[in-house]
């Protein structure tokens, strides 16, 4: 019995060093990386411990089961091209473990491809160098000019474009000066003095791949100018480029003051202060132009001898010219009866119907752009149906006047009849 009881002391006694070597086991496949490892040895000593021993087995497991899960996420996320998501869900198992390598090294993939090195165009001396092998041949030449910070692609096009060719007198030493070197602009452009242009080349070209985007060059015998488009910005703007003579390059700079709020409100000031002359300088002239508008009114016009009471909406068409003179036209639609205050609408018919064309010379006081009153007279060309059996052609003559308040015009004339112009013998009548 003694000898049972030693044994069963000696079991619970290496229980613990037992779960131990598990949490350790566990430990060390997570450091290395290898979760499905650190999962079965975090699980067993789960199983077979108790207390403090089993909440920490429980801790590194759901640790380990994040970081393989993250893990397989990120790849999937990868292999999709991805990258931006790939690398935040590296980066979660990088948190949850620094030591992890394959982490870091796909964290470091995915920045690269997501910012990319940014090359810079070659100088006519580099393209030289590219043809003369100095940077090796393909395929090794495309990463030596990428590790240089030059656009490889950029600059196999300018070398089979012909650039970088050395003179033909080698022999030759090239010589270039400008005039000015520093050019300085304000913020609403212009155009720079003649910068002349010294060299024992037979000639100089500005290779327009280095020009800015704002600048604009004209090239002539001996001298070029430069032209700065406005600057729009609350930032002013630096850049450079090349002249190249007999393959020697010569830097230029450039710089461009920024936009200011005073220049801005200055020439808002003068434009407006300009607009108000204009404006004094034009007598009577409209203060505002609304040319075309709806009609809706009564009317009364003679028709076959005797004056007939009407209905009348329709188009107007009034353009307003200096001076306060105005055309009135416009096409109106009209239904007329002999008592217009007995009439029904919608169960009678009207006793004629009628399509009206005024034309009509008007003079406006515009006292503002609110308010004018008016006086006009002119023309009425008239087509009359009489109750769809019979149409005549009345004319008359119309004058009134009226007041405009703000968009709604009031208009009150008179029409005398003239001539029947399908019996222009009725004349008068």
């Amino acid at each position: 019995m003694k000898r049972v009881y030693i044994l069963f002391l000696a079991l619970i006694t290496s229980m613990p060093a037992f779960c131990q070597s598990f949490i350790q086991d566990g430990d060390r496949c997570f450091d290395a990386g290898d979760y499905a490892c650190a999962i079965a040895k975090y699980e067993n000593a789960f199983k077979n411990t108790t207390g403090r021993d089993k909440q920490i087995a429980e801790i590194k497991l759901t640790q380990a089961k994040w970081c393989a899960d993250h893990l397989e996420s990120g790849n999937k996320e990868f292999e999709a091209k991805n990258y931006f998501i790939a690398k935040q869900d590296y980066q979660k198992v990088l948190d949850t473990n620094p030591n992890d390598i394959y982490a870091q090294s796909q964290i470091a993939k995915c920045v690269e491809i997501l910012n990319p090195p940014r090359l810079r165009k070659a100088t006519t001396a580099e393209l030289t160098d590219i043809l003369n092998n100095k940077y090796g041949s393909h395929p090794q030449r495309r990463q030596n000019l990428i590790n240089a910070g030059i656009d490889p692609d950029d600059a196999q096009r300018r070398i089979n474009a012909g650039e970088g060719k050395p003179p033909e007198n080698e022999n030759q030493v090239i010589t270039l000066s400008v005039s000015k070197s520093n050019l300085f602009f304000p913020s609403f452009g212009g155009t720079s003095e003649q910068i002349k242009v010294f060299t024992n080349a037979s000639s100089f070209t500005i290779p327009t791949g280095y020009l800015p985007w704002w600048c604009t060059v004209k090239t002539y015998t001996g001298y070029f100018t430069v032209t700065a488009s406005a600057n729009h910005n609350d930032t002013s703007r630096k850049d450079w480029f090349v002249v190249n003579a007999g393959g020697r390059d010569l830097r230029i700079n450039v710089e461009q003051d920024a936009q200011t709020r005073t220049t801005t409100q200055q020439s808002t000031t003068t434009n407006s202060q300009a607009s108000q002359r204009n404006e004094k300088k034009c007598f009577n002239c409209p203060k505002a132009r609304n040319p075309v508008g709806l009609v809706f009114g009564f009317t009364q016009q003679p028709i076959v001898g005797y004056v007939m009471d009407g209905v009348q909406v329709g188009l107007k068409i009034e353009p307003l010219f200096k001076y306060g003179f105005g055309l009135n036209t416009g096409i109106n639609f009209a239904g007329f009866s002999k008592d217009i205050l007995k009439f029904q609408f919608f169960e009678d018919d009207f006793d004629a119907h009628a399509i009206n064309v005024p034309l009509h010379l008007e003079y406006r006081l515009n006292f503002s752009k609110w308010f004018n009153i008016f006086a006009y007279g002119g023309f009425g060309f008239n087509f009359v149906d009489l109750n769809h059996n019979n149409f005549i052609f009345p004319t008359t003559i119309d004058y009134g006047g009226g007041l405009c308040i703000n968009r709604i015009q009031f208009n009150v004339g008179q029409s005398l009849y003239l001539v029947n112009l399908r019996n222009p013998q009725d004349f008068g009548k």
